[in-house]
């Protein structure tokens, strides 16, 4: 049987939930840096390459979004924005995913659904303006995640 991108998410999801409740002591968070409030992220070299990467893409189709809309090219708006849907979580490790304080994974989630969410509404012909708000949600919680996370050295 064949699962959308939506059944995987959500198969994700319960995963990573479960093993949150079952074993609180998988996520290891370490110490904040003097003077930083925010909540540390540890994760391998290569795991945090991967997550910079994947910040990167959601830099790079805000980009492209911004740039469709004001050249009046919504139509190409719909492929930017699945760019960084939940396919883009297709190849994040479940073991990676248990290391992350349950709030970065579910804005991480929230951020994604968001993008797939705008990719429809433009698909579906929506207005430059409900565009932009739900760029403006999406900028919203990059804002936020930055503010309250960081990758540990």
């Amino acid at each position: 049987m064949i699962r959308s991108n939506s059944n995987r998410l959500t198969g994700f999801i319960f995963c990573v939930a479960l093993a949150f409740s079952a074993s609180p002591v998988i996520a290891q968070h370490a110490p904040l840096a003097k003077g930083d409030p925010r909540e540390a992220v540890n994760l391998s070299p290569k795991e945090t390459a991967e997550f910079l990467a994947g910040m990167r893409t959601y830099l790079e189709t805000i980009q492209g979004i911004v740039a469709a809309m004001a050249e009046n090219k919504s139509a190409r708006v719909p492929a930017i924005a699945k760019k960084s849907g939940a396919k883009l979580l297709n190849g994040v490790s479940l073991f990676t995913g248990l290391k992350l304080p349950l709030g970065f994974t579910s804005m991480s989630f929230d951020t994604h659904d968001k993008f797939d969410k705008l990719a429809d509404k433009a698909a579906k012909g929506a207005s430059r303006s409900i565009i932009l708000a739900d760029l403006r949600d999406i900028m919203g919680n990059c804002i936020s995640c930055h503010a309250m996370y960081r990758f540990a050295p």
